[in-house]
Protein backbone atom coordinates (compact mmCIF):
# COMPACT_ATOMS: atom_id res chain seq x y z
CA UNK A 1 0.00 0.00 0.00
CA UNK A 2 0.94 3.33 -0.86
CA UNK A 3 1.21 6.03 2.27
CA UNK A 4 3.30 8.53 0.15
CA UNK A 5 0.58 11.42 0.36
CA UNK A 6 -0.60 10.68 4.13
CA UNK A 7 0.99 13.86 5.24
CA UNK A 8 -0.84 16.07 2.92
CA UNK A 9 -3.90 14.28 3.44
CA UNK A 10 -3.71 15.31 6.82
CA UNK A 11 -2.66 18.43 6.93
CA UNK A 12 -5.57 19.52 4.79
CA UNK A 13 -8.23 18.28 7.03
CA UNK A 14 -6.17 19.94 9.95
CA UNK A 15 -6.11 23.36 8.85
CA UNK A 16 -10.16 23.44 7.46
CA UNK A 17 -10.97 22.29 11.25
CA UNK A 18 -9.15 25.30 12.66
CA UNK A 19 -10.70 27.65 10.00
CA UNK A 20 -14.25 26.86 11.00
CA UNK A 21 -13.36 26.59 14.50
CA UNK A 22 -12.52 30.48 14.42
CA UNK A 23 -10.60 30.35 17.57
CA UNK A 24 -6.84 31.71 17.46
CA UNK A 25 -4.46 29.31 19.01
CA UNK A 26 -0.98 29.27 19.54
CA UNK A 27 1.08 26.62 17.88
CA UNK A 28 3.92 24.61 19.52
CA UNK A 29 5.94 22.38 17.65
CA UNK A 30 8.07 20.06 20.16
CA UNK A 31 10.33 17.62 18.57
CA UNK A 32 11.23 14.72 20.10
CA UNK A 33 14.14 12.79 20.22
CA UNK A 34 12.88 10.60 17.53
CA UNK A 35 12.35 13.02 15.15
CA UNK A 36 8.75 13.57 14.74
CA UNK A 37 5.75 15.58 15.89
CA UNK A 38 2.68 14.23 18.21
CA UNK A 39 -0.50 14.40 16.72
CA UNK A 40 -3.19 15.89 19.07
CA UNK A 41 -6.61 15.02 19.08
CA UNK A 42 -8.84 16.33 21.10
CA UNK A 43 -13.51 16.89 21.43
CA UNK A 44 -12.54 20.44 19.42
CA UNK A 45 -10.77 18.71 16.43
CA UNK A 46 -7.70 17.37 15.13
CA UNK A 47 -4.56 19.25 15.45
CA UNK A 48 -1.22 18.48 13.50
CA UNK A 49 1.99 19.86 15.42
CA UNK A 50 3.74 18.65 12.79
CA UNK A 51 4.96 16.18 10.35
CA UNK A 52 3.39 12.84 10.65
CA UNK A 53 6.84 10.52 10.72
CA UNK A 54 6.39 7.44 7.96
CA UNK A 55 4.64 4.30 8.95
CA UNK A 56 6.77 1.80 7.78
CA UNK A 57 4.21 -1.07 6.51
CA UNK A 58 6.64 -3.73 7.53
CA UNK A 59 5.89 -3.02 11.23
CA UNK A 60 2.98 -4.79 12.69
CA UNK A 61 0.04 -2.15 13.26
CA UNK A 62 -0.38 -3.40 16.66
CA UNK A 63 3.34 -1.45 17.41
CA UNK A 64 1.81 1.67 15.76
CA UNK A 65 1.46 4.85 18.03
CA UNK A 66 -2.56 4.61 19.04
CA UNK A 67 -4.20 7.50 19.92
CA UNK A 68 -7.07 7.94 21.65
CA UNK A 69 -9.11 10.51 23.28
CA UNK A 70 -9.07 10.81 26.79
CA UNK A 71 -11.10 13.83 28.55
CA UNK A 72 -12.43 17.31 27.07
CA UNK A 73 -10.41 18.98 29.89
CA UNK A 74 -9.51 22.93 28.85
CA UNK A 75 -6.63 25.02 31.16
CA UNK A 76 -5.94 28.10 30.86
CA UNK A 77 -2.23 28.65 29.91
CA UNK A 78 -0.71 32.30 29.49
CA UNK A 79 -4.20 33.84 29.39
CA UNK A 80 -5.15 32.54 26.24
CA UNK A 81 -7.73 29.01 25.78
CA UNK A 82 -5.75 26.18 25.19
CA UNK A 83 -7.24 22.59 24.65
CA UNK A 84 -5.63 19.86 26.79
CA UNK A 85 -5.49 17.03 26.04
CA UNK A 86 -4.77 13.91 27.40
CA UNK A 87 -3.00 11.52 24.86
CA UNK A 88 -1.97 7.99 25.72
CA UNK A 89 0.69 6.31 23.19
CA UNK A 90 1.68 2.59 23.07
CA UNK A 91 4.74 2.18 21.43
CA UNK A 92 7.38 -0.95 21.53
CA UNK A 93 10.21 2.04 21.88
CA UNK A 94 11.84 1.90 25.09
CA UNK A 95 10.89 5.43 27.74
CA UNK A 96 13.41 8.50 26.35
CA UNK A 97 14.54 10.85 29.43
CA UNK A 98 11.80 13.20 28.66
CA UNK A 99 8.99 10.56 29.28
CA UNK A 100 10.59 9.33 32.79
CA UNK A 101 11.06 13.18 33.81
CA UNK A 102 7.10 13.43 33.11
CA UNK A 103 6.51 10.65 35.21
CA UNK A 104 8.02 11.90 38.13
CA UNK A 105 6.57 14.98 37.97
CA UNK A 106 3.28 13.50 37.41
CA UNK A 107 4.49 11.45 40.81
CA UNK A 108 4.99 14.23 42.92
CA UNK A 109 1.55 15.68 41.79
CA UNK A 110 -0.11 13.14 43.09
CA UNK A 111 1.54 13.01 46.63
CA UNK A 112 0.50 17.08 46.51
CA UNK A 113 -2.75 16.08 45.97
CA UNK A 114 -3.01 13.51 48.52
CA UNK A 115 -1.11 15.79 51.24
CA UNK A 116 -3.96 18.32 50.27
CA UNK A 117 -6.59 15.40 50.94
CA UNK A 118 -5.25 15.16 54.74
CA UNK A 119 -5.04 18.49 55.57
CA UNK A 120 -8.79 18.79 54.54
CA UNK A 121 -9.44 16.00 56.79
CA UNK A 122 -7.71 17.46 59.88
CA UNK A 123 -9.02 21.10 59.18
CA UNK A 124 -12.52 19.29 58.97
CA UNK A 125 -11.53 17.44 63.04
CA UNK A 126 -10.72 21.14 64.24
CA UNK A 127 -13.60 22.36 62.67
CA UNK A 128 -15.89 19.86 64.88
CA UNK A 129 -17.56 21.59 68.01
CA UNK A 130 -17.29 24.78 65.97
CA UNK A 131 -20.07 23.57 63.52
CA UNK A 132 -23.92 23.85 63.72
CA UNK A 133 -25.14 20.28 62.82
CA UNK A 134 -27.88 20.93 61.44
CA UNK A 135 -26.77 24.08 58.95
CA UNK A 136 -22.97 22.47 59.02
CA UNK A 137 -22.14 26.60 60.14
CA UNK A 138 -20.05 28.39 62.36
CA UNK A 139 -22.14 29.42 65.80
CA UNK A 140 -21.56 32.27 67.40
CA UNK A 141 -21.39 33.58 70.82
CA UNK A 142 -24.44 36.12 70.15
CA UNK A 143 -27.10 36.52 67.82
CA UNK A 144 -29.52 34.45 66.56
CA UNK A 145 -27.70 31.62 66.00
CA UNK A 146 -25.81 31.55 69.17
CA UNK A 147 -25.15 28.20 70.77
CA UNK A 148 -27.21 26.52 73.33
CA UNK A 149 -28.27 22.55 74.24
CA UNK A 150 -30.95 20.83 74.84
CA UNK A 151 -31.07 18.84 78.21
CA UNK A 152 -29.54 15.91 76.19
CA UNK A 153 -26.85 17.80 75.99
CA UNK A 154 -25.94 18.14 72.46
CA UNK A 155 -25.33 21.26 70.73
CA UNK A 156 -27.01 23.52 68.35
CA UNK A 157 -27.17 27.20 66.83
CA UNK A 158 -30.40 28.84 68.35
CA UNK A 159 -31.82 29.86 64.92
CA UNK A 160 -31.71 26.15 63.41
CA UNK A 161 -32.78 24.56 66.30
CA UNK A 162 -35.72 26.25 66.93
CA UNK A 163 -36.87 26.01 63.64
CA UNK A 164 -36.59 22.46 63.75
CA UNK A 165 -38.91 22.32 66.62
CA UNK A 166 -41.20 24.32 65.17
CA UNK A 167 -41.64 21.84 62.07
CA UNK A 168 -41.52 18.71 64.20
CA UNK A 169 -45.00 17.83 65.79
CA UNK A 170 -43.36 15.55 68.24
CA UNK A 171 -40.18 17.53 69.47
CA UNK A 172 -37.12 15.74 69.39
CA UNK A 173 -33.39 15.97 69.62
CA UNK A 174 -31.80 16.22 65.74
CA UNK A 175 -29.04 13.79 66.87
CA UNK A 176 -30.64 11.15 69.47
CA UNK A 177 -34.19 11.59 68.86
CA UNK A 178 -34.78 11.80 72.75
CA UNK A 179 -38.12 13.69 73.45
CA UNK A 180 -37.45 17.34 74.36
CA UNK A 181 -39.63 20.33 75.14
CA UNK A 182 -38.67 24.36 73.77
CA UNK A 183 -37.91 25.31 77.24
CA UNK A 184 -34.87 22.60 77.14
CA UNK A 185 -33.02 24.95 75.69
CA UNK A 186 -30.35 26.55 77.60
CA UNK A 187 -27.41 28.94 76.21
CA UNK A 188 -23.92 27.98 76.06
CA UNK A 189 -21.33 31.21 77.30
CA UNK A 190 -18.48 30.06 75.36
CA UNK A 191 -16.64 30.81 72.12
CA UNK A 192 -15.41 27.53 71.30
CA UNK A 193 -15.99 24.15 72.90
CA UNK A 194 -13.06 21.54 73.39
CA UNK A 195 -13.42 18.93 75.29
CA UNK A 196 -10.47 17.32 77.00
CA UNK A 197 -10.10 13.32 77.93
CA UNK A 198 -9.89 13.39 81.47
CA UNK A 199 -9.95 9.69 82.02
CA UNK A 200 -6.24 8.91 82.84
CA UNK A 201 -6.42 12.22 85.53
CA UNK A 202 -9.92 10.42 87.20
CA UNK A 203 -8.47 7.35 87.56
CA UNK A 204 -5.17 8.61 88.93
CA UNK A 205 -7.54 11.27 91.23
CA UNK A 206 -9.28 7.60 92.26
CA UNK A 207 -6.09 5.82 93.08
CA UNK A 208 -4.93 8.96 94.79
CA UNK A 209 -8.09 8.62 97.12
CA UNK A 210 -7.38 5.33 97.20
CA UNK A 211 -3.98 5.47 98.88
CA UNK A 212 -5.16 8.53 100.77
CA UNK A 213 -7.50 6.59 103.01
CA UNK A 214 -5.02 3.56 103.24
CA UNK A 215 -2.65 5.54 104.48
CA UNK A 216 -5.03 7.82 107.18
CA UNK A 217 -6.32 4.23 108.91
CA UNK A 218 -2.38 3.45 108.56
CA UNK A 219 -2.12 6.56 110.96
CA UNK A 220 -5.43 5.68 112.84
CA UNK A 221 -4.06 1.96 113.62
CA UNK A 222 -0.49 2.99 114.47
CA UNK A 223 -1.77 5.78 117.03
CA UNK A 224 -4.30 3.42 118.56
CA UNK A 225 -1.63 0.84 118.55
CA UNK A 226 1.04 3.52 121.00
CA UNK A 227 -1.58 4.33 123.13
CA UNK A 228 -2.40 0.82 123.51
CA UNK A 229 1.43 0.12 124.22
CA UNK A 230 1.33 3.17 126.62
CA UNK A 231 -1.29 1.65 128.56
CA UNK A 232 0.52 -1.80 128.71
CA UNK A 233 3.74 -0.19 129.66
CA UNK A 234 1.94 1.83 132.58
CA UNK A 235 0.24 -1.85 133.51
CA UNK A 236 3.66 -3.45 133.36
CA UNK A 237 5.10 -0.98 135.95
CA UNK A 238 2.13 -1.03 138.47
CA UNK A 239 2.34 -4.88 138.17
CA UNK A 240 6.30 -4.86 139.18
CA UNK A 241 5.73 -2.51 141.86
CA UNK A 242 3.32 -4.72 143.37
CA UNK A 243 5.61 -7.74 142.62
CA UNK A 244 8.44 -6.07 144.90
CA UNK A 245 5.57 -4.82 147.56
CA UNK A 246 4.23 -8.18 148.14
CA UNK A 247 7.66 -10.09 147.93
CA UNK A 248 9.65 -7.44 150.73
CA UNK A 249 6.08 -7.72 152.77
CA UNK A 250 4.54 -11.10 152.76
CA UNK A 251 6.53 -14.11 153.64
CA UNK A 252 6.72 -17.03 151.71
CA UNK A 253 3.81 -19.42 153.70
CA UNK A 254 4.77 -22.47 151.37
CA UNK A 255 8.28 -22.09 152.29
CA UNK A 256 7.55 -21.72 156.10
CA UNK A 257 5.92 -24.92 156.87
CA UNK A 258 8.18 -26.70 155.02
CA UNK A 259 5.91 -28.32 152.35
CA UNK A 260 5.79 -27.53 149.02
CA UNK A 261 2.63 -28.06 147.05
CA UNK A 262 2.28 -29.46 143.10
CA UNK A 263 1.54 -27.07 140.92
CA UNK A 264 0.03 -29.36 138.73
CA UNK A 265 -2.93 -30.98 141.30
CA UNK A 266 -4.48 -27.32 141.41
CA UNK A 267 -5.05 -27.05 137.67
CA UNK A 268 -8.61 -26.68 135.96
CA UNK A 269 -9.06 -27.99 132.39
CA UNK A 270 -11.83 -26.98 130.69
CA UNK A 271 -13.02 -26.98 127.35
CA UNK A 272 -16.04 -25.57 125.08
CA UNK A 273 -18.56 -27.86 124.92
CA UNK A 274 -20.93 -25.68 122.71
CA UNK A 275 -21.57 -22.37 121.02
CA UNK A 276 -25.37 -21.38 120.82
CA UNK A 277 -25.95 -18.12 118.54
CA UNK A 278 -29.20 -16.74 120.30
CA UNK A 279 -29.26 -13.53 118.32
CA UNK A 280 -27.88 -12.05 114.71
CA UNK A 281 -28.05 -8.40 116.38
CA UNK A 282 -26.58 -7.51 119.86
CA UNK A 283 -28.97 -7.30 122.54
CA UNK A 284 -28.48 -10.30 124.84
CA UNK A 285 -27.28 -8.78 128.34
CA UNK A 286 -27.95 -11.80 131.54
CA UNK A 287 -29.26 -14.68 131.71
CA UNK A 288 -30.54 -17.03 134.83
CA UNK A 289 -30.32 -21.38 134.95
CA UNK A 290 -32.71 -23.82 137.25
CA UNK A 291 -31.48 -27.62 136.44
CA UNK A 292 -35.10 -28.90 137.91
CA UNK A 293 -36.80 -27.49 134.89
CA UNK A 294 -34.00 -28.10 132.54
CA UNK A 295 -33.83 -25.05 131.40
CA UNK A 296 -31.81 -21.93 130.67
CA UNK A 297 -33.69 -18.47 129.93
CA UNK A 298 -31.69 -15.54 128.27
CA UNK A 299 -32.46 -11.83 127.44
CA UNK A 300 -32.26 -10.58 124.00
CA UNK A 301 -33.69 -8.46 121.28
CA UNK A 302 -36.81 -9.83 119.98
CA UNK A 303 -35.57 -11.10 115.95
CA UNK A 304 -38.85 -9.81 114.66
CA UNK A 305 -38.33 -5.82 113.55
CA UNK A 306 -42.44 -5.64 113.14
CA UNK A 307 -42.00 -5.72 116.99
CA UNK A 308 -39.33 -4.27 118.36
CA UNK A 309 -38.24 -4.63 122.02
CA UNK A 310 -37.06 -6.80 124.35
CA UNK A 311 -37.55 -10.60 125.51
CA UNK A 312 -36.40 -13.87 127.02
CA UNK A 313 -35.51 -17.04 125.01
CA UNK A 314 -35.99 -20.22 126.13
CA UNK A 315 -32.64 -22.80 126.09
CA UNK A 316 -33.33 -26.79 126.66
CA UNK A 317 -30.08 -27.53 128.89
CA UNK A 318 -29.74 -31.19 128.00
CA UNK A 319 -30.32 -30.69 124.20
CA UNK A 320 -28.15 -27.57 123.58
CA UNK A 321 -31.18 -26.37 121.98
CA UNK A 322 -33.51 -23.18 121.78
CA UNK A 323 -36.96 -22.63 121.63
CA UNK A 324 -39.62 -19.96 122.13
CA UNK A 325 -39.39 -16.51 122.62
CA UNK A 326 -41.28 -14.48 124.40
CA UNK A 327 -41.42 -10.40 124.08
CA UNK A 328 -41.95 -8.62 127.12
CA UNK A 329 -40.44 -4.86 127.34
CA UNK A 330 -39.61 -2.11 125.16
CA UNK A 331 -35.97 -1.11 126.44
CA UNK A 332 -32.88 -3.59 127.46
CA UNK A 333 -33.36 -5.97 130.24
CA UNK A 334 -30.77 -5.36 133.13
CA UNK A 335 -31.47 -8.53 135.32
CA UNK A 336 -33.34 -12.15 135.57
CA UNK A 337 -34.01 -14.40 138.54
CA UNK A 338 -35.78 -17.51 138.82
CA UNK A 339 -38.07 -18.31 141.53
CA UNK A 340 -36.73 -21.44 144.22
CA UNK A 341 -39.92 -23.13 144.11
CA UNK A 342 -42.38 -21.82 141.46
CA UNK A 343 -42.51 -21.95 137.65
CA UNK A 344 -41.91 -18.20 137.62
CA UNK A 345 -39.15 -15.67 136.08
CA UNK A 346 -38.65 -12.02 137.45
CA UNK A 347 -37.20 -9.82 134.71
CA UNK A 348 -36.37 -5.98 135.52
CA UNK A 349 -36.02 -3.22 132.31
CA UNK A 350 -35.30 0.09 131.70
CA UNK A 351 -37.99 0.75 130.51
CA UNK A 352 -39.60 1.60 134.37
CA UNK A 353 -41.40 -2.50 134.65
CA UNK A 354 -40.96 -5.53 136.31
CA UNK A 355 -42.98 -8.72 135.32
CA UNK A 356 -43.37 -12.36 136.31
CA UNK A 357 -43.80 -14.40 133.81
CA UNK A 358 -44.97 -18.25 134.26
CA UNK A 359 -42.36 -20.51 132.31
CA UNK A 360 -44.73 -23.45 131.16
CA UNK A 361 -47.67 -20.94 129.99
CA UNK A 362 -45.10 -18.03 128.70
CA UNK A 363 -47.94 -15.60 130.18
CA UNK A 364 -47.15 -13.11 132.27
CA UNK A 365 -48.49 -12.92 135.60
CA UNK A 366 -47.91 -9.82 137.54
CA UNK A 367 -46.12 -6.83 136.26
CA UNK A 368 -45.91 -3.06 138.23
CA UNK A 369 -44.41 0.29 136.69
CA UNK A 370 -42.04 2.29 138.75
CA UNK A 371 -40.77 5.86 138.13
CA UNK A 372 -37.42 5.17 137.63
CA UNK A 373 -35.46 2.63 135.22
CA UNK A 374 -34.87 -0.18 137.00
CA UNK A 375 -31.62 -2.06 137.05
CA UNK A 376 -31.75 -5.18 139.18
CA UNK A 377 -34.31 -8.03 140.60
CA UNK A 378 -34.12 -11.27 143.10
CA UNK A 379 -36.57 -12.89 144.96
CA UNK A 380 -36.72 -12.92 148.54
CA UNK A 381 -34.86 -16.19 150.19
CA UNK A 382 -37.18 -16.39 153.08
CA UNK A 383 -40.92 -15.65 152.06
CA UNK A 384 -41.66 -16.75 147.96
CA UNK A 385 -44.32 -13.87 147.34
CA UNK A 386 -41.84 -11.55 147.86
CA UNK A 387 -39.28 -9.93 145.60
CA UNK A 388 -37.10 -6.83 144.94
CA UNK A 389 -36.30 -4.61 142.52
CA UNK A 390 -32.95 -1.78 142.97
CA UNK A 391 -33.71 1.38 140.83
CA UNK A 392 -31.53 3.23 138.58
CA UNK A 393 -32.35 6.42 141.62
CA UNK A 394 -30.56 4.03 144.46
CA UNK A 395 -33.87 2.76 145.92
CA UNK A 396 -34.19 -0.71 146.94
CA UNK A 397 -38.29 -1.52 146.36
CA UNK A 398 -40.09 -4.53 147.65
CA UNK A 399 -42.89 -6.02 146.93
CA UNK A 400 -45.89 -8.93 147.23
CA UNK A 401 -46.69 -10.40 144.16
CA UNK A 402 -50.34 -10.77 146.03
CA UNK A 403 -50.66 -7.04 146.01
CA UNK A 404 -48.15 -5.60 143.45
CA UNK A 405 -49.55 -2.28 143.18
CA UNK A 406 -47.76 -0.49 145.96
CA UNK A 407 -44.30 -1.54 147.62
CA UNK A 408 -44.34 -2.97 150.73
CA UNK A 409 -40.83 -1.34 151.46
CA UNK A 410 -38.85 1.29 149.96
CA UNK A 411 -34.97 0.57 151.23
CA UNK A 412 -32.77 3.81 150.46
CA UNK A 413 -29.84 5.90 151.63
CA UNK A 414 -29.65 9.66 151.97
CA UNK A 415 -27.44 11.16 150.01
CA UNK A 416 -26.16 8.18 147.33
CA UNK A 417 -28.33 8.15 144.47
CA UNK A 418 -26.24 6.15 142.50
CA UNK A 419 -27.92 3.12 141.01
CA UNK A 420 -28.52 -0.23 142.94
CA UNK A 421 -26.21 -2.72 140.17
CA UNK A 422 -27.30 -5.71 142.11
CA UNK A 423 -29.37 -7.28 144.84
CA UNK A 424 -29.69 -10.06 147.12
CA UNK A 425 -31.59 -11.94 150.05
CA UNK A 426 -30.08 -13.15 152.68
CA UNK A 427 -32.44 -15.94 154.33
CA UNK A 428 -33.11 -15.71 158.22
CA UNK A 429 -31.04 -18.24 160.16
CA UNK A 430 -31.88 -18.90 163.58
CA UNK A 431 -28.24 -18.53 165.29
CA UNK A 432 -26.24 -16.61 162.88
CA UNK A 433 -25.31 -13.51 162.55
CA UNK A 434 -28.29 -12.14 160.49
CA UNK A 435 -30.61 -14.39 161.97
CA UNK A 436 -33.50 -12.87 160.77
CA UNK A 437 -32.44 -12.33 157.04
CA UNK A 438 -31.49 -8.94 155.40
CA UNK A 439 -31.42 -7.32 152.02
CA UNK A 440 -27.60 -6.66 150.27
CA UNK A 441 -27.75 -3.10 148.06
CA UNK A 442 -24.78 -3.42 145.79
CA UNK A 443 -24.76 0.24 144.32
CA UNK A 444 -22.32 1.83 141.94
CA UNK A 445 -20.64 3.83 144.54
CA UNK A 446 -21.28 2.20 147.46
CA UNK A 447 -21.95 -1.19 149.20
CA UNK A 448 -25.02 -1.46 151.75
CA UNK A 449 -26.57 -4.33 153.91
CA UNK A 450 -30.10 -4.12 155.16
CA UNK A 451 -30.46 -5.87 158.76
CA UNK A 452 -34.27 -7.33 158.90
CA UNK A 453 -35.40 -6.26 162.33
CA UNK A 454 -39.10 -7.18 163.49
CA UNK A 455 -40.20 -5.70 160.16
CA UNK A 456 -38.13 -2.91 160.06
CA UNK A 457 -35.08 -2.55 158.18
CA UNK A 458 -31.42 -1.29 160.01
CA UNK A 459 -29.18 -0.37 156.71
CA UNK A 460 -25.49 -0.58 157.50
CA UNK A 461 -22.39 0.26 155.14
CA UNK A 462 -19.68 -2.03 154.12
CA UNK A 463 -17.05 0.29 154.21
CA UNK A 464 -13.90 -1.96 153.89
CA UNK A 465 -14.77 -2.66 150.46
CA UNK A 466 -13.78 0.11 147.62
CA UNK A 467 -15.54 1.02 144.42
CA UNK A 468 -16.54 1.85 141.50
CA UNK A 469 -18.46 -1.60 141.86
CA UNK A 470 -19.99 -3.45 138.84
CA UNK A 471 -21.39 -6.81 140.21
CA UNK A 472 -22.33 -8.65 143.91
CA UNK A 473 -23.36 -12.39 144.05
CA UNK A 474 -24.19 -14.05 147.62
CA UNK A 475 -23.65 -17.94 148.30
CA UNK A 476 -26.39 -19.32 151.02
CA UNK A 477 -24.94 -22.59 151.51
CA UNK A 478 -21.18 -20.50 152.22
CA UNK A 479 -22.35 -17.28 153.70
CA UNK A 480 -20.13 -15.75 151.23
CA UNK A 481 -20.48 -12.66 149.20
CA UNK A 482 -18.78 -11.85 146.26
CA UNK A 483 -18.13 -7.92 145.11
CA UNK A 484 -16.27 -6.97 141.86
CA UNK A 485 -14.77 -3.54 142.13
CA UNK A 486 -13.24 -1.40 139.31
CA UNK A 487 -9.95 0.09 138.97
CA UNK A 488 -10.12 3.51 141.00
CA UNK A 489 -8.09 6.27 141.32
CA UNK A 490 -6.20 4.76 143.85
CA UNK A 491 -6.10 1.17 142.69
CA UNK A 492 -5.33 0.47 139.04
CA UNK A 493 -6.41 -2.99 138.45
CA UNK A 494 -9.94 -4.60 138.88
CA UNK A 495 -10.38 -6.74 142.28
CA UNK A 496 -12.71 -9.16 143.16
CA UNK A 497 -13.69 -9.65 146.62
CA UNK A 498 -14.73 -13.02 148.74
CA UNK A 499 -15.63 -11.97 151.57
CA UNK A 500 -18.18 -12.82 154.69
CA UNK A 501 -20.85 -10.81 157.06
CA UNK A 502 -19.87 -10.55 160.63
CA UNK A 503 -22.07 -8.38 163.24
CA UNK A 504 -20.08 -6.92 165.60
CA UNK A 505 -21.73 -4.69 168.56
CA UNK A 506 -24.96 -4.14 166.72
CA UNK A 507 -23.09 -3.55 163.22
CA UNK A 508 -22.40 -5.16 160.10
CA UNK A 509 -18.85 -5.39 158.55
CA UNK A 510 -17.29 -7.37 156.09
CA UNK A 511 -14.35 -10.26 156.27
CA UNK A 512 -12.41 -10.26 153.50
CA UNK A 513 -11.76 -14.16 152.86
CA UNK A 514 -9.53 -13.69 149.47
CA UNK A 515 -8.95 -11.11 146.92
CA UNK A 516 -8.32 -11.75 143.29
CA UNK A 517 -6.89 -9.31 140.98
CA UNK A 518 -7.56 -8.76 137.97
CA UNK A 519 -6.77 -6.80 134.68
CA UNK A 520 -6.18 -2.87 134.44
CA UNK A 521 -9.79 -2.51 132.15
CA UNK A 522 -13.47 -2.92 133.52
CA UNK A 523 -15.21 -0.90 130.84
CA UNK A 524 -18.10 -3.07 131.09
CA UNK A 525 -20.39 -4.07 133.77
CA UNK A 526 -19.64 -7.59 133.51
CA UNK A 527 -21.14 -10.25 136.29
CA UNK A 528 -19.01 -12.75 138.08
CA UNK A 529 -20.21 -15.66 139.69
CA UNK A 530 -19.46 -18.50 141.80
CA UNK A 531 -18.79 -22.10 140.06
CA UNK A 532 -18.60 -25.77 141.50
CA UNK A 533 -16.97 -29.02 140.06
CA UNK A 534 -14.51 -31.00 142.34
CA UNK A 535 -14.38 -27.61 144.65
CA UNK A 536 -15.87 -24.02 144.19
CA UNK A 537 -14.01 -21.68 142.21
CA UNK A 538 -14.56 -17.77 141.47
CA UNK A 539 -14.88 -16.82 137.66
CA UNK A 540 -14.58 -12.98 136.69
CA UNK A 541 -13.97 -11.61 133.11
CA UNK A 542 -10.57 -10.45 132.15
CA UNK A 543 -10.99 -7.51 129.47
CA UNK A 544 -7.51 -6.94 128.90
CA UNK A 545 -6.86 -10.42 128.10
CA UNK A 546 -10.26 -11.49 126.73
CA UNK A 547 -10.46 -14.18 128.66
CA UNK A 548 -12.33 -15.86 132.16
CA UNK A 549 -10.25 -16.69 135.03
CA UNK A 550 -11.31 -19.46 137.41
CA UNK A 551 -9.60 -18.82 141.08
CA UNK A 552 -9.73 -21.25 143.96
CA UNK A 553 -11.71 -20.49 146.55
CA UNK A 554 -9.59 -22.64 148.82
CA UNK A 555 -6.00 -21.09 147.90
CA UNK A 556 -7.25 -17.88 146.59
CA UNK A 557 -4.84 -19.08 143.77
CA UNK A 558 -6.11 -18.83 139.69
CA UNK A 559 -6.08 -22.56 138.42
CA UNK A 560 -7.79 -21.96 135.35
CA UNK A 561 -8.62 -19.11 132.06
CA UNK A 562 -10.46 -20.12 129.24
CA UNK A 563 -10.12 -17.86 126.08
CA UNK A 564 -13.14 -15.64 125.21
CA UNK A 565 -13.02 -13.42 122.02
CA UNK A 566 -15.99 -11.41 122.39
CA UNK A 567 -16.97 -9.21 125.77
CA UNK A 568 -18.56 -11.57 128.40
CA UNK A 569 -21.55 -9.97 130.13
CA UNK A 570 -22.61 -12.48 132.16
CA UNK A 571 -21.35 -15.79 133.67
CA UNK A 572 -22.96 -18.70 135.82
CA UNK A 573 -21.81 -22.02 137.11
CA UNK A 574 -24.29 -25.05 136.23
CA UNK A 575 -24.17 -28.48 138.02
CA UNK A 576 -26.24 -31.36 135.56
CA UNK A 577 -25.72 -35.17 136.12
CA UNK A 578 -23.78 -35.39 132.25
CA UNK A 579 -21.23 -32.86 134.30
CA UNK A 580 -20.24 -29.59 135.69
CA UNK A 581 -20.03 -26.34 133.08
CA UNK A 582 -19.37 -22.73 133.28
CA UNK A 583 -21.62 -20.77 130.93
CA UNK A 584 -20.72 -17.02 129.20
CA UNK A 585 -23.02 -14.95 127.75
CA UNK A 586 -22.22 -12.49 125.19
CA UNK A 587 -24.00 -10.07 122.89
CA UNK A 588 -25.13 -12.39 120.74
CA UNK A 589 -24.06 -15.78 121.88
CA UNK A 590 -23.87 -18.38 124.76
CA UNK A 591 -21.24 -21.24 125.50
CA UNK A 592 -20.83 -23.69 127.82
CA UNK A 593 -17.08 -24.97 129.08
CA UNK A 594 -17.75 -28.66 130.88
CA UNK A 595 -14.99 -29.58 133.32
CA UNK A 596 -12.51 -31.55 132.60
Amino acid sequence: MDFSNTNNFVGENAMDVDNASNTEQRRETEQNNDGYDIVVVSSLGLHVEGPIPFINPEIPAEQHAIVQIESNDVESNNGAARVSPAVSVASSRAPSPTDLQDEISHDAVDSEAKGDSKKRSLSEDEDDGTLCPICLDNWTNTGDHRICSLKCGHLFGYKCVTRWLNSQPKKSCPTCKKKVNRSDLRYIYAKKLIAVDATEVEKLKSELNKVLEEKNKILIDMSKSACREQMLLQEIMNLKQQINLLSNSVPDQRLQSGSVNNPSSNVVRLYMDKSLELCRQSGCRVFDTKQSQDMIMASMRTPNALFPGYGIRKINISQYKTLSFMHLHQLQIRDMAFHPFHNWILTASMDKSFKVVDTVSNNVTYTTMQQMPLWSCCWDATNQYHLYVGTQSGSVAKYDVRTVNEPVATLAVAGDMSPVVSVASIPSQPGSDLQNGGIVSCKLNSLWVFENCAGDYVQHPLTRLEGPFVSMKYQDNTRQLLVSSRPNNRISYSRHTLCTLEKINDSVTCNVSHGFQGGGMQKLLSKSCFVTDRQDYVAAHQECTKSVHLWSINTGQRVASVPAHDAVLDLKGLQTPSGNFLLSLTEKKMEFFKFL
